[in-house]
């Protein structure tokens, strides 16, 4: 069997023109190296596997290349270059802070920094994970880091820039690596299975790119593992199987059935989810960022910001032109509310789905909250009479008068009860003719003069009003005491807790007034916990269905039973404690009577 490398160590860069999406950190140490302004100490910073040890491992490489290209990359030909290609040089020193993190080990390192290289021009020490050292170690290091000898550069590596001293930062000249973008990821993916022989789909490549977060290193962790299993021929299906990732389309089967309000089919998808063995979690995480790629692609600009491959990020785009950008925030709000509500549900997929129902009569729930006006209807002309465009003008601010006014009446209780639509009408047709003809008040005035209403009539309008008033009364609900009782029994038997069951059998239940539902319980922790089970304060309000229903919560500390007193035991004597195991056992009696004993008495 062959030696297998990984092809994070296999595909190391050599040089700066190899580095991965660190371009503004290689072409600055590139210029630095061609002009001869090396500092003396660097501190390379960003997350892990993007390239700072590689970086560093170059730069020494370079800094100790006797025959230097015209681009600053080293030659790969003279000695120095050779005997760090096989890891035999002497002026290169690779330590880790993690495991060298005492004043001891700098100290030592100092004493090393005092003696110059035997072979080649600098001695070059690259201090990994340099956060690691103790504030002893960072003291001991600070006038050696700021005045080393002319001989010596150090390179610092760090993960977590914020743990470093200042005093060391102002030392060193620093550069901030950043994650690589993915398109850049999965281009050098491309370039290692061409090497490989591996023939890879473009869309498999984004997933692991994707996967990676910004991580050459962790990506290429992921590639090895697939291509081990996959015999040459990595496919965008084998890459969601063997990373346990759901399919792009169960997120567009789901949107498409949000928009078509097919509750049947939400439900049935999300159990094919289920079916499949993916956790609650799965979904939301990849439903949410679904909607926020088809959020991006209403506009072209953020369009570009997709890292999807271009059969994936055409479907996106033909998707979001079928779904308006309101009903997407929507979407969005109420999946990031279930994944926030999502850790204290007790039944997760149920949460989940009632979270996709709210989703899918989304649009319906924001229609009703406002109401239809009343549309006035249009009176055909009479006499044949032709529209002219100062006419048609005229009608449509007949229009806007008569939505006006009918709003004013609508809102005043008063005039609803004593005005008719016919008298609505009149009001409508006497503001739109003042409208068109001021002078024509008086002509108004002659031909209401009739249409005033009398006292009989109002008597009889108020009347009416007053019994529709008594009908709306007896349709609101009426508590009933037993109706809550058994729906609190049910609750109680059928919930999974036992203190929470425990609580609600000793509460007890009262009705105050029309709209009060008071609850009393022993302790404050009862209460709290009553509070913190929603299911049970909705179910209370969705089996009333009062719209001004109040419940509160009381405590009542009679009904604590944790402070009854336990009575204590009574003592017994030596008498009664001999005729109990007599009792029990009557060979005692025999023994006594043989032994002639007598049991002690009392003091």
């Amino acid at each position: 069997m062959s030696q297998y490398v990984v092809s994070a160590r296999k595909y190391r860069p050599n040089t700066f023109a190899d580095v991965v999406g660190q371009r503004h950190v290689t072409d600055t140490l590139t210029h630095s190296l061609k002009s001869g302004q090396v500092a003396h100490a660097y501190l390379f910073c960003g997350p892990r596997g993007v390239g700072k040890t590689t970086v560093a491992r170059i730069l020494a490489k370079a800094i100790n290349c006797e025959n230097l290209t015209g681009e600053g990359e080293s030659c790969n030909v003279c000695d120095s270059c050779r005997s760090f290609d096989i890891n035999s040089s002497f002026n290169i020193f690779e330590l880790d802070a993690a495991s060298n993190n005492s004043v001891e080990n700098i100290r030592a390192l100092i004493e090393q920094v005092r003696f110059p290289p035997s072979q080649g021009r600098f001695k070059v020490y690259i201090i990994d994970e340099v956060h690691m050292l103790s504030a002893a170690a960072f003291n001991a290091f600070l006038k050696t880091l700021e005045e080393p000898p002319p001989y010596v550069k150090f390179i610092l590596a760090t993960t977590e820039k914020h743990k470093i001293l200042p005093t060391i930062l102002s030392r060193c000249q620093s550069f901030d690596f950043r994650r690589i973008p993915v398109k850049e990821i999965a281009a050098h993916l491309r370039e290692i299975c061409t090497a490989e022989s591996i023939q890879a789909e473009d869309d498999a490549l984004v997933i692991i790119s994707q996967k990676g977060d910004g991580s050459l290193r962790d990506s290429l962790s992921l590639f090895d593992r697939i291509a081990s299993q996959s015999q040459g021929k990595i496919t965008y299906a084998g890459v969601l199987e063997s990373l346990q990732l759901l399919d792009y389309d169960y997120f567009f089967h789901m949107t498409d059935a949000l928009m078509r309000e097919d509750v049947s089919d939400v439900f049935l998808t999300l159990a094919d989810i289920q079916k499949r063995g993916f956790d609650g979690e799965a979904f939301i995480s990849g439903f949410s960022e679904h909607l926020r790629d088809v959020l991006l692609c209403k506009d072209t600009a953020t369009a570009e910001l997709l890292t999807h491959g271009d059969q994936i990020k055409s479907r996106y785009l033909r998707q979001a032109e079928t779904i308006s950008r309101s009903s997407l925030i929507t979407y969005l709000d109420l999946i990031n509310q279930c994944d926030i509500q999502y850790a204290r549900a007790l039944n997760k997929w149920l949460h989940i789905e009632m979270s996709l129902v709210r989703m899918c009569y989304a649009h319906r729930r924001r229609d009703t909250e406002l109401p239809n006006l009343p549309v006035a209807e249009k009176k055909k002309p009479e006499n044949g009479t032709v529209k002219t465009p100062s006419t048609e003008g005229s009608e449509n601010r007949k229009k806007e008068i008569a939505v006006e006014s009918i709003s004013i009446t609508t809102i005043s209780e008063t005039s609803t009860e004593n005005i008719t639509f016919r008298q609505e009408e009149k009001i409508i047709e006497t503001i739109s003719i003042k409208q068109l003809d001021p002078t024509a008040e008086l002509k108004m005035d002659q031909q209401t003069d009739n249409s005033i209403p009398s006292l009989k009539g109002l008597s009889a309008m108020r009347q009416k009003a007053e019994i529709k008033h008594e009908e709306e009364k007896k349709k609101v609900p009426v508590l009933v005491l037993s109706v809550l009782l058994d729906f609190w029994k049910d609750f109680a038997e059928n919930h999974s807790s036992p203190s929470l069951r425990q609580t609600m059998t000793e509460a007890i239940i009262e009705i105050k007034g029309e709209q009060t539902i008071v609850i009393r319980t022993g302790s404050q922790t009862g209460k709290n916990r009553i509070l913190n089970e929603t299911n049970l304060i909705d179910g209370l309000r969705s089996l009333v269905k009062l719209p001004d229903l109040h419940i509160t919560i009381d405590i009542d500390p009679d009904l604590d039973r944790s402070k009854e007193l336990i009575k204590p035991k009574k003592l017994l004597t030596n008498r009664e404690k001999f005729e109990i195991l007599s009792s029990k056992n009557p060979l005692i009696n025999k023994l006594r009577d043989k032994l002639d004993l007598i049991p002690d008495q009392e003091d």
